[in-house]
């Protein structure tokens, strides 16, 4: 029986070939859209599902919000350490910045030759109860536990060593040296962890306000955190503090798509993009089986004879229904095969498009779930075209009446307004996505980022001194070097560091005013656009910070909207006032006033901004130098050289200030880039569905056609009347689309500080675009109706 359905369904496919390929073609994309994003998004919701007791680990934050900061995820490991006598709290693990304490160097040297430890962080001896890993040589508790001791992971441990089998090897440091005393293999791709050295770290007890590692517990089964997390915060901080300040309780799980601050370890995911992602291939996968129910139905008037004489020949409804829905499995069998095809080949470009290394693996539960959604979409949207078949009577269509009920018709112009409603919001997003990208990227920034090369993580107290130290020397005097200074501040990044300033009014601000440490040169080499009074100079010896009395006087460069904020509408009104603090003994003599300046990521840049001269809190400092782009190689081979011989730095980072701001719009990048594609895709599989209905309105509508002819209408008015039909629908989709993709938008939209409002006429292009597709497809069809000979079609009337 199975056998005989096979065979039939074989002719039927050959008999309908460019139906059969319609289907198969549509339906393969739509498969081929969901097994990418499937794969995506799998990826993306495994993140740190290895870790051991992963569902009960929490990372610390501290929530700055109401200070008008972020959520910082770097806290105090023995603050954490203290409230592990809570019952709730099983162990503490933290993973402490290198960088920030300097207790533990990068720069190390293995037989007179140089190297920079990658990802390094100074790691508490119980790792291996919260982070999965695999030990390759020695032992990690061991190496975390010894002054001195060092893990790395097993592609460090070749780049340095040029073999597994470490341990025992020393490398020496500026303040001594490490022993290598365990490798691991290294982490895989799904975890927000991002370190291959691991070493010694020593935290002091009395030490409760440096804040430099990130910190995870292991809590007990059924904790309340959001109790545990307001007991922490009062352990944490002064009472009068606490109001301010909380701290917050992540769960290790979610960190991937959820945490945002710039000090996480590695760009992490986004829930927008893999909802968008799998919403856009549900759709797809919808839109073909629209067509695909659309395009059987409107070629069923070459199945309703057979259908006639097997019922006259005794065949059952259910017999009919079976062979019907099996043509619909063997279709959707058959995509399936060409998708898995297709992802092999579109694999490798889509890695580069979301940033993983994805991969099928085919002897999974992977393949057994593409079967079962194959065989469902068969069976799904088969079911309709199926029973509306068999449903003919033999009779009627032995007779030649094919006329069918108002119910069909109504549910397939139902599927093709909802597909072209789809289509029309999904050109609307891609278009605003894109306009609200381009705003962002040419928003000024109160700072050049052409021609700058910027160098971090360099030890502060080397670079930012009130004399030019030796190695800035060496750097300034660089061939194709114009102009060098020296920031503390990662400007693409975030602001490090605040003060709670008092204006020269006396009135005080709510919140926190970020601030940042410069050297004499900030405004020539950064590009600053003076506004009012002038720029740090050596030649004003009061500019570079200085203790006199208990109080911290300090030269000071303000943004015009600082100058707004303290009251003053005149940006020069301000220039030789001065800035006090609350609490903190600072005294900020304004020297000049600048453009807005945006520090960090374009949806939450803050524009209030100080700058002082030589003053700094933090242990590492930026070099920033103008350079002539042309000689870039050369200046960075340079640079790299003198960092060595001067600074016993190696491997230093190095990167243009454009490129770091261009990448901090890349996550926005793709999320368009995948919009784009997956719109155009939904376009084109709308063409198709809007060709099946075509088609079915064209035969259902032949003798008509015809009898206009007889009558003298020309093409044009029969392409005319029968494009009419389809365009009432087209209108009726824009009616759905426009509000619901306003609002969709207008609310993605007010994610940015800096926004575009919506345009009335990407909503007239995304119509006209689907509404001109509509026509173009429905014409093409029309037109070769319209060119048949009237003889052909009424000879048998």
């Amino acid at each position: 029986m199975i056998l005989s359905y096979i065979i039939t369904a074989l002719r039927a496919f050959k008999l309908q070939k460019q139906h059969f390929a319609l289907n198969v073609f549509g339906l393969s994309v739509g498969l081929a859209a969901a097994i990418l994003v499937a794969l995506f998004a799998v990826n993306e919701l495994s993140y740190d599902a290895q870790q051991p007791d992963a569902e009960r680990v929490y990372r610390v934050g501290q929530d700055f919000s109401k200070l008008g900061l972020a959520v910082i995820p770097i806290s105090n490991y023995t603050q954490a350490k203290n409230a592990q006598s809570y019952s709730q709290i099983e162990d503490v693990f933290a993973l402490t910045l290198s960088e920030q304490t300097q207790a533990t160097p990068a720069n190390v040297t293995y037989r007179s030759q140089g190297y920079k430890l990658d990802g390094l962080f100074g790691a508490t001896a119980n790792i291996e109860r919260f982070i999965a890993l695999r030990t390759l040589d020695g032992s990690l508790g061991q190496a975390l536990s010894t002054p001195n001791g060092l893990a790395l992971s097993e592609s460090e441990a070749l780049r340095i060593f040029g073999k597994v089998n470490a341990v025992g090897e020393t490398l020496v440091h500026e303040h001594g040296q490490y022993t290598v005393r365990a490798v691991f293999a290294d982490l895989a791709d799904n975890t927000h962890f991002a370190f291959k050295s691991l070493a010694y770290f020593e935290h002091n007890p009395e030490n409760l306000r440096a804040n430099h590692s990130y910190v995870y517990l292991k809590l007990a089964p059924n904790t309340d955190t959001q109790a545990l997390a307001k007991t922490l915060t009062e352990q944490y901080f002064a009472n009068d503090e606490s109001y301010q300040v909380s701290i917050e309780l992540h769960p290790l799980r979610d960190l991937h798509l959820t945490a945002k601050s710039p000090f996480e370890m590695k760009t992490g995911g986004a829930k927008q993009v893999v909802v968008i992602c799998a919403g856009l291939s549900v759709l797809l996968i919808l839109i073909a089986g629209f067509n695909f129910i659309n395009m059987t139905v409107a070629q069923s008037a070459k199945r309703a004879k057979e259908v006639g004489v097997r019922k006259a020949l005794g065949a059952s409804k259910a017999q009919l229904v079976t062979q019907f829905l099996s043509e619909s499995v063997l279709v959707s069998l058959l995509s399936m095969v060409l998708a898995c095809i297709a992802v092999e080949l579109i694999l490798p470009s889509f890695n580069a498009l979301v940033d993983r290394e994805l991969v099928v693996n085919y002897a999974s539960m992977f393949s057994v779930v593409v079967l079962a959604v194959a065989v469902a979409v068969g069976l799904l949207a088969g079911l309709y075209p199926a029973f509306f078949i068999s449903s003919f009577s033999a009779k009627r269509v032995l007779s030649g009446d094919l006329q069918r009920g108002n119910t069909a018709i109504f549910v397939r112009k139902s599927l093709l307004t909802l597909q072209a409603s789809l289509s029309i919001a999904l050109i609307i997003a891609t278009v605003t996505l894109q306009q609200q990208l381009a705003y962002l990227q040419s928003l000024p920034l109160g700072y050049e980022t052409q021609q700058r090369l910027v160098i971090s993580e360099l030890p502060r107290k080397m670079v930012l001194t009130k004399e030019r130290s030796a190695l800035v020397k060496n750097l300034a005097a660089i061939e194709g070097v114009n102009n060098v200074s020296v920031v503390d501040t990662q400007l693409t990044v975030s602001i490090n560091n605040t003060v709670a300033p008092v204006w020269p009014n006396g009135e005080s601000t709510e919140g926190l005013t970020p601030i940042i440490g410069t050297d004499f040169n900030v405004v020539e080499t950064l590009g600053l656009k003076l506004i009012a009074g002038r720029g740090f100079s050596a030649e004003y010896a009061g500019d570079w910070a200085q203790r006199i009395n208990g109080t911290t006087q300090v030269g000071t460069l303000v943004t015009e909207s600082i100058a707004k904020q303290a009251g003053y509408s005149q940006p020069s009104e301000m220039v030789g006032k001065t800035i006090t603090t609350q609490g903190q003994g600072m005294a900020m003599r304004v020297v000049g006033v600048v453009a807005d300046v945006k520090v960090g990521n374009a949806q939450d840049a803050n524009s209030n901004i100080m700058f002082l001269c030589g003053l700094s809190y933090g242990p590492v400092a930026e070099v920033i130098m103008n350079i002539d782009q042309q000689n870039l190689p050369y200046i960075q081979q340079q640079v790299t050289t003198v960092l060595a011989n001067h600074a016993k730095i190696y491997e230093p980072k190095i990167s243009l200030l454009s490129e770091d701001y261009t990448n901090l719009l890349r996550g926005d990048e793709r999320v368009s880039q995948v919009v784009f594609i997956f719109t155009a895709l939904a376009v084109f599989l709308t063409c198709l569905g809007t060709f099946g209905l075509a088609s079915f309105a064209t035969i259902r509508r032949q003798k008509e056609i015809a009898v206009r002819k007889v009558l003298g209408a020309s093409r044009t008015s029969i392409i005319n009347i029968l494009a009419k039909e389809f365009l009432l629908l087209v209108a009726l989709s824009i009616a759905i689309a426009y509000p619901v993709t306003y609002w969709l938008v207008g609310d993605w939209l007010a994610n940015f500080n800096d926004r575009i409002e919506q345009a009335i006429w990407v909503y007239g292009i995304a119509a006209l675009a689907v509404a001109g597709i509509t026509w173009l497809t429905v014409a093409g069809l029309a037109f070769k109706a319209a060119s048949t000979r009237p003889s052909l079609t009424l000879r048998y009337e």
